[in-house]
């Protein structure tokens, strides 16, 4: 069980990180900045038009059954 849990931690992180990274090449792409200067302004940091449409029902569903793996872990521990 302690595997499974740092496992669906490691893909939804990597599943954030790679949503984040698209959406900010994207968005850099699309405007002529660079790719920091998007991720740091605050106002260009909304970049959720520009993920793929399986990208958000995926990582909601990823991080619900990892919070819920990670609750039953802890609290079956005897």
């Amino acid at each position: 069980m302690k595997a499974l849990t740092g496992l669906l931690w490691v893909v939804t992180l990597a599943t954030g990180f790679y949503g984040t990274v698209k959406g900010v090449s994207e968005k850099a792409h699309a405007t002529g900045k660079s790719f920091w200067r998007v991720f740091f302004s605050g106002q260009e940091n909304f970049i959720w038009h520009s993920a793929p449409g399986w990208y958000y029902p995926a990582l909601i569903a990823l991080t619900v059954v990892t919070v819920a793996v990670t609750a039953w872990y802890f609290f079956s521990r005897d």
